[in-house]
This record gives structure tokens, sequence and C-alpha cells, in this order.
């Protein structure tokens, strides 16, 4: 097949996300995440692309024993196709493996929506935000700066990554009700309803960042220091 569009780099971050939702349809999230990802391995062969780099998700490792919902699944999926494709087809790839990615401009009715862009919403809403079962779940937050340097970098490397996934994120992890905690610096009027916990749902979460720092990369904001940049510029927001 003849193509055009002959890109150099491809940087495949499209999927449907949300473990709730592939819960409740596995069928249409894993077709649509494992197909595109063929599609988009394919098109870099056909064009003799130098690297895919592949937006996978902490949800592949579930709670340390792989994944756990049906979209933890259709990301894991994709990661075996870019080794194959690497080793076979002599497609360079890469897999990132994304941790909660934040940002304080991250929109709350977005797909990929974090618990702190729901809580800024719920805030601007003048509602009370809801905390998923006890909250003492743990997630490592990747700051959306941190997650665009790590794909530059990623782009930019000189040698070949044949394959290999990174975790994206700081290495550290947080609670819900820390960042609560957190909250309640800047609007300690605020309360927050606790919910049944989701199906699906991991317990612990942290990103081991040693091997891609070994290469290179490091992210350069903290957990507490970002959320807390989230809710400051909320502030800002109310007269």
């Amino acid at each position: 097949m003849y193509y055009k569009f002959k890109p150099e780099y491809i940087f495949h971050l499209a999927a449907i996300p949300r473990v709730a939702y592939s819960v409740e349809h596995p069928v249409e999230v894993i077709k649509n995440n494992v197909l595109s990802a063929l599609y988009v391995l394919e098109l870099a062969r056909s064009v003799g692309a130098k690297r895919v780099i592949y937006s996978s998700s902490s949800s592949v490792s579930g709670n340390g024993n792989g994944p756990a919902s049906p979209y933890a699944a259709s990301k894991y999926m994709p990661e075996s196709m870019c080794n194959v494709w690497s080793n076979l087809y002599d497609v360079d790839t890469v897999c990132l493996r994304y941790f909660n990615v934040y940002s304080p401009d991250q929109k709350a009715e977005g797909p990929y929506a974090t618990a702190v862009a729901n809580w800024m919403q719920f805030i601007r809403d003048r509602k009370n935000p809801f905390i998923t079962g006890d909250g003492e779940q743990r997630r490592d937050m990747a700051n959306k700066l941190d997650v665009v340097s790590a794909n530059i970098f990623a782009m930019r490397y000189e040698n070949k990554f044949k394959g290999q996934h990174f975790d994206v994120g700081t290495g550290n992890n947080i609670s819900l009700n820390e960042i609560k905690q957190i909250v309640s610096e800047y609007f300690p009027e605020v309360q927050f309803d606790y919910i049944a916990s989701r199906q699906g749902d991991v317990l612990s979460s942290k990103a081991d960042i040693g091997p891609l720092k070994s290469l290179g990369w490091k992210p350069e904001i903290n957990i507490k220091d970002g959320i807390r940049q989230c809710f400051s510029d909320l502030l800002k927001e109310f007269p």
C-alpha cells in the first residue's frame, strides 16, 4: 500500500479509556484499542517510520499480578505487539506506561480525567466532591509536563528500544485521603462524600522510574507540589 504521509515518528495515544466503562463494554474497548494499535504498527512498517511511541497505562500491572480489567488488558496486548513488530519487522517501538496523568487545566468531562480534575469541577459547581471506597487507595500521579517530556525523550533517544516498556510517573504515590487534605488547605469549607468502591479499581500504583532514569529521563514535578498547584490555581478563579 502506498502512503503519501510518511511520518518518521508516530505517537500512538488514541484509545477508549476508563476502567468502569470497559467492565460494561469489554468487546468494544478491546476491539478498538487492540486493532488501532495494529493499524498504527502496520502503518509504521509500511512507511519505514523510525519509531512508534505507544501510550500504555499503569493499569497493565493491576495490583501487581497483571491486568485487572478489560481496559488494562486492552493496553497490555499492544505492548506485546510492539515487541513483536520490533523484533520481527524491525519497527522500533517503545511503550510508556503513564501513571494517572493530571494538570491544572485538565477537563473533568474528558475521558482521562483524574480525581483531581473531577474534584476541581465539583468545587467550581459548589458541590461535594466524592471519594470511592475508603480513600486509602494510593496513586502515583504523573504531571502532564513530565509525560510530555518523557514522550519527547523517547522520540529523541538515539539507540533502539526494541519494544521495551517503561513506567512514567514520580516513583512515589499518594492516597485520595492525602489529596483531600491538600484540598482542605485551599478550600477548608469543602465537604467530601464517600461512595462505594468501583469494580476493577486498583488499590495501589507506584511507577518504577529507575529504568527510564538510567537512560537519561526523570520527572521534574513531585506529586504534592503538582496537586497544590492545581488547587492554588483553582482558588484564583473565585472572587
